[in-house]
């Protein structure tokens, strides 16, 4: 028993020593942008009633801290328009003319650049993914003599794609 015991003290004693060592963990983050939008929508049209309809948008946006100050633009859209006089494409290929702006005043056209139109430089805060930029778009459809001769009964829609550069 007494040689039993003396090899389990010699037994622990011999892995009491410790031994250190260090490795690298890292991690790359990109600068990164996420964007959604909702939709626009103007309600009910009845050519010649002289009403002016508004709608908006907002544009959601997330960077990664860092990110270079992004520019968003939007496009004339998908239905054959400009950016002076952006189109909706309804019944029989009817198609109704309306605007988006950069504020509520409908004086700046919000585009891509070209044309007379402008876009908007986004001021990204340190925790965007936190709390999203909101970017408001402003749209204005008149009740004009172009949209009261192309007024055909249905539904008229349109596609803006957005367009974020950082």
């Amino acid at each position: 028993m007494v040689a039993l015991g003396a090899t389990m003290v010699f037994g622990s004693a011999a892995r009491a020593g410790t031994a250190t060592g260090s490795f690298t963990v890292s991690a790359t983050v990109l600068a990164t942008c996420q964007m959604s939008a909702t939709a626009i929508s103007f309600g009910t049209y009845i050519p010649g009633d002289g009403t002016t309809l508004e709608a908006n948008s907002s544009i959601s946006i997330q960077c990664t801290s860092g990110t270079p100050t992004p520019t968003l633009a939007l496009n004339a859209g998908a239905s054959g328009g400009t950016m002076a006089h952006r189109l909706m494409l309804g019944p029989g290929g009817a198609t109704l003319q309306y605007n988006l702006y950069t504020s509520s005043s409908y004086t700046t056209v919000f585009g891509d650049g070209t044309a007379g139109s402008s876009t908007v430089t986004v001021a990204i805060g340190n925790n965007s993914f936190v709390t999203p930029v909101k970017v408001s778009v402003f749209g204005q459809f008149l009740d004009s003599a172009a949209n009261r001769l192309a007024a055909a009964a249905g539904t008229y829609t349109d596609t803006v794609t957005a367009t974020l550069t950082y």
